[in-house]
């Protein structure tokens, strides 16, 4: 090939590429310039997957929740929602995903909805109350003035959530210990409490808050202030249901992995380990088991270093045998072994092929066959014709 020619191929190429690119951005373009749009829709009691399926054909675009935005909303897609929009739609969708604190993402052909930083905060699946007491943390401002005593901030703060516990219990105390030194006659600045926790931690050296759980109808929701493992521990031992039908193992393996906050490492002895697709239902079990549980059933081992914040998994554990063609599966087997075990609770079977029998067995069965089935018909001798004359 001359020089000339693989110049143009080489200009070519580098054409396409350019073409794909401004192709992708004007598509973006597109999905921002209709953000920019207004739009006016009503809708009632619907749920979020309905909401953002009619939002998206009213404004010309496809909204998608992310698996993540799934995991962290009260009842996933069926989370229910009314809500009133008008104007810009970009404003509006803010609005709107605020209330869950999730946000969206404008892609190539589609918008993506994501989880916002501050679902961190509390663990696993969200509930309403959970949702409420967080915007409250993120939104009650605190100022102190020259004078003003631990007694009325604590009250401030207790007040202000609606009633609350705290973990340790002078996390109070301790916000107060860092304002007071700041308040003056015209009042410090205002600061949100949701900062003065991340400030509490740091001066702990545990730099992590959560919101416990609220099962309970009275439970007096709390406030946890822990270090980096302690708060992945917590992860680990949250109450889980799982449900995956016909996906690769991989795929649900990683996903679980998300959920812990930790990075996945896998090691594969066999190139197509977790490549099989599997069907899994578990109910109110812990994501540490959940993950141990999904693979175990593949034949593999998972380690969790909480301090490293990683999650190993290696296997196939078992040597794998290669598969024998169906064939020749079950016409070789011709008797089994069962062995009761535990006083007949259950039994050990052993599968026979012909070659597994000793000679006055296999001599047996051939009896007891004759026996069954009687003679096999004699083939039918027939005379040759001869050709006529």
């Amino acid at each position: 090939m001359s020089a000339k020619s693989v110049e143009k191929m080489v200009v070519l190429a580098i054409g396409l590429v350019c073409f794909s690119v401004g192709y992708v951005w004007a598509d973006k373009l597109q999905l921002q310039e209709k953000l920019s749009k207004d739009i006016e829709i009503q809708l009632r009691d619907a749920t979020i997957a309905e909401a953002l399926d009619k939002i998206g054909q009213k404004a010309g675009v496809t909204f998608v929740l992310s698996d993540e935005a799934v995991w962290k909303l009260p009842q996933g897609e069926a989370t229910r929602l009314s809500v009133a929009l008008d104007g810009p739609l970009a404003e509006s969708m803010t609005e709107m995903l605020n209330v869950f604190f999730m946000r969206y993402a404008v892609g190539d052909e589609e918008i993506t909805i994501y989880p916002r930083p501050e679902l961190e905060h509390i663990i696993g699946r969200p509930s309403t109350k959970q949702l409420e007491l967080l915007k409250k943390i993120y939104s009650l401002r605190i100022v102190v003035g020259r004078g003003v005593s631990q007694d009325t901030i604590v009250s401030i703060i207790k007040e202000g959530l609606g009633g609350i516990s705290f973990l340790p219990y002078d996390v109070p105390q301790k916000i107060y210990q860092m304002l007071e030194p700041m308040g003056t006659d015209k009042g410090s600045l205002p600061v949100t409490l949701a900062v003065l926790l991340e400030q509490v931690g740091i001066m702990q050296r545990q730099p992590r808050w959560y919101l416990s759980g609220m099962d309970f109808p009275n439970q007096v929701p709390t406030i946890k202030i822990v270090s980096e493992e302690d708060f992945r521990e917590a992860k680990l031992n949250q109450l889980v249901d799982v449900s995956f039908k016909d996906e690769r193992a991989d795929v649900i393996i990683q996903r679980l992995a998300n959920w812990t906050g930790m990075e996945l490492f896998i090691s594969k002895t066999d190139p197509s380990w977790l490549s099989e697709k599997i069907s899994v239902n578990m109910q109110n079990v812990t994501l540490r088991q959940a993950l141990r549980n999904v693979v175990s059933t593949v034949d593999g081992d998972v380690n969790i270093d909480l301090r490293r914040k990683y999650i190993s998994i290696q296997g196939p554990i078992h040597e794998r045998k290669p598969a024998v063609p169906k064939a020749t599966r079950s016409s070789d087997y011709v008797g089994k072994i069962s062995i009761p075990m535990d006083d007949g609770k259950y039994y050990i079977e052993f599968m026979l092929r012909e070659s597994d029998l000793t000679e006055e067995l296999k001599k047996l069965r051939a009896e007891k066959i004759k026996e069954i089935l009687g003679e096999p018909p004699k083939p039918e001798v027939t005379e040759p014709t001869r050709p006529k004359e």
